[in-house]
């Protein structure tokens, strides 16, 4: 809260705040947001005008670039700015605002970079599909191999309910679970 109104301070603008940390060693700034949303529309007509504009914020960004020999050069520091807006800066105008805390394994798992990149790729999102799913099946008593990669249809569970049929089995098997 910022005066009294919601407030996400991105990231990047965090600073030295970014690595303090409680007396039990946690962060004191750890919670996230993962841009899961809901406004009515209601409230969107509220303040959205012509004359509306989000706040840009600043981002300092490691942005490839061609050399005078034409070589692709990619920065290890920042060497430029990027003005970014996200939609959590309109939070402050609302009247009726909650959070819900959630466990980021089974709620979170970003996908913004490519599978070269190894991490926040497909890849990784889809293991933590697996991971999860998996999850599922060991807290019904199901054993699970090493390795093994289990996926679950939405349509036939969306939080681990209706699975039943796999307490104690033994699984050695890559499973898509329709």
């Amino acid at each position: 809260m910022n005066d009294g109104k919601p407030t996400v301070v991105e990231y990047s603008e965090l600073g030295d705040l970014a690595k303090r940390s409680l007396a039990d060693g946690r962060l004191e700034y750890r919670a996230g947001n993962i841009a899961n949303h809901l406004f009515t529309l209601d409230f969107l007509k509220s303040f959205i005008t012509p004359d509306f504009h989000l706040p840009y914020h600043r981002a300092e960004k490691k942005i490839p670039y061609v050399n005078e020999n034409g070589e692709v050069m990619k920065p290890t520091s920042p060497n430029g700015i990027k003005l970014e807006q996200f939609i959590f800066d309109v939070f402050e105008k609302s009247k009726n605002f909650y959070i819900m805390e959630v466990e980021r394994e089974e709620e979170f798992s970003p996908l913004k970079n490519p599978d070269s990149a190894g991490t926040d790729c497909f890849s990784t999102c889809r293991g933590d599909t697996y991971n999860l799913h998996s999850g599922w099946l060991s807290a019904l008593g199901a054993k699970i191999e090493e390795g093994i990669k289990i996926r679950i249809k939405p349509s036939r569970s969306y939080d681990g309910e209706n699975l039943d049929e796999f307490k104690d089995r033994e699984i050695k098997n890559d499973q898509l679970i329709s």
